[in-house]
């Protein structure tokens, strides 16, 4: 039975949340100077409203926390269509915090792949990656057209080595959980500060949730912050095939959450290419691609 915790973020304290959650589960239990890899969610090199990326006062805290355990840690994206990780990582400020905290960042795409077959595709996967010590998730709570919510799982299609990720698209139902089940997480920490409903990934309306939720199992992660948003997590495809693939469980009664209770944060969010939702989202196209 996986351990879930949610802490309600108080005021500004995000570094307080943060370290309060990965206490209730248990502390980090990394071996001392293990090399630590950390994947956020940079998908865009802008953050309007707080609700693209990573929030980056939880990168901060996860870092600064994780330093009092090893001091050899790097922080990971790969290209996009939305530009290279280098310039996302730029752009968004991430680098002039990972510069402030000592902390290396790697471009992914540039690193040594190994070929992954799935299906009728083939992926290439960063070895920084399948051999780090220690993987570390950052997700957003974000709702997302493609595979309707992107959370732990989601935040995974980042990896690949390709820049035109659109392209693996039709296939992100057997991609997904097969990623869930090759990469193993020590530590998942998602952002659902200021989430994302609507038309998301990048264009959806802001939605201020005030916590933080943490495990170690992305699935498990996955169905409490789903059915938090009001959304069955059969429901979506690629978190019942992960279910299947034997990733983790799905059904959050047979969870072991700590913190607050989730319940009391149920929030119905607005579901992507609604009429409701792409009215609303043409404030944050204007925010998101004109500035």
């Amino acid at each position: 039975m996986g351990r879930i915790a949610i802490i309600k973020v108080e005021g500004d304290d995000v570094y307080g949340a943060v370290e309060k959650a990965v206490e209730l589960l248990g502390g980090f239990k990394i071996r001392r100077g293990a090399r630590a890899v950390i994947k956020p969610n940079i998908c865009y090199p802008r953050n309007p409203y707080g609700m693209v990326i990573t929030d980056f006062r939880v990168i901060e805290a996860v870092i600064r926390l994780l330093q009092d355990e090893t001091d050899d840690i790097v922080v990971v994206e790969s290209d996009n269509i939305s530009g290279t990780a280098d310039s996302r990582a730029e752009k968004s400020g991430l680098l002039d915090l990972l510069r402030d905290l000592d902390v290396e960042f790697i471009n992914l795409s540039d690193d040594e792949g190994e070929t992954h077959r799935i299906g009728e595709v083939e992926i290439r996967l960063p070895k920084t990656v399948l051999e780090a010590d220690y993987f570390i998730n950052l997700p957003k709570m974000k709702t997302s057209g493609p595979t309707l919510v992107t959370l732990s799982i989601k935040n995974l299609f980042g990896l690949p080595m390709r820049r035109d990720k659109k392209k693996l698209h039709p296939y992100l139902n057997e991609i997904l959980p097969y990623l869930a089940k090759v990469i193993r997480h020590d530590l998942i920490v998602l952002d659902a500060i200021t989430a994302m409903e609507g038309n998301g990934p990048v264009i959806g309306t802001p939605k201020e949730m005030g916590l933080i939720i943490a495990g170690r199992n992305p699935l498990e992660v996955d169905a409490i912050s789903t059915s938090i948003m009001g959304i069955d997590p059969m429901e979506v495809e690629h978190l019942r095939r992960a279910y299947e693939l034997g990733v983790g469980e799905i059904d959050v009664e047979k969870l072991d959450v700590v913190g607050e209770d989730w319940r009391r944060f149920i929030t119905p969010f607005e579901r992507p290419y609604s009429f409701r939702a792409s009215m609303r989202s043409i404030k944050s196209i204007f925010r998101t691609f004109i500035g």
